[in-house]
């Protein structure tokens, strides 16, 4: 088996066979694609290698539940970015923890006075979508500016502000449904 690309069908059929080389060609022929979609949301690269090589962990561990129906690299691309958001939970669960109030509970709208409202305020983390909470974090957490936002994540300042207010309004409506 050589180094030139082969079509996803037989290259998933190399795979699930369990053939070394096929594994090893899937690899030369996705890293660097899949470095560069996690570097562009991820800005640590040592964090992005890391989670490149969870990706195509987990690639292997699903490939019986992988059907083909998308390519390869859409299917790769739909576990990085689970993994990046896994990344970003785990990297802000613990400060989220220790800085509650989050951002003075958005804009002082809500103020935690109880523990019971401080795991409102986790649960709704838990299931806000990542990029949001990742957004919020950053802002109201590490105290950035929208600029320093966009400039860090490669996206405009409008998108940026955008964002954020969808993640304020998500933040709003689940601390309704939660408390």
């Amino acid at each position: 088996m050589s180094n030139v690309p082969i079509p996803d069908q037989q290259l998933l059929a190399d795979l699930r066979s369990g053939d070394p080389r096929a594994v090893e060609l899937w690899f030369s022929q996705y890293h660097s694609r899949v470095l560069q979609y996690v570097i562009s949301r991820v800005s640590v690269e040592k964090d992005a290698e890391e989670i490149v090589q969870e990706t195509f962990m987990n690639c292997l561990k699903h490939l019986p539940l992988f059907r083909g129906n998308a390519s390869v690299w859409t299917w790769m691309c739909g576990i990085a970015k689970h993994e990046v958001s896994d990344y970003f939970r785990k990297k802000y669960a613990k400060k989220a923890l220790k800085t509650l109030p989050l951002g003075e509970m958005l804009l002082a709208d809500f103020s935690p006075k109880t523990p019971h409202q401080t795991e409102i305020v986790k649960k709704i983390l838990q299931h806000m979508n990542a990029e949001y909470v990742e957004l919020l974090l950053k802002k109201y957490l590490d105290g950035m500016k929208v600029k320093q936002i966009a400039n860090e994540l490669g996206r405009s300042v409008k998108a940026i502000e955008s964002d954020l207010f969808r993640a304020r309004q998500e933040f709003k409506v689940l601390w309704v449904e939660y408390s």
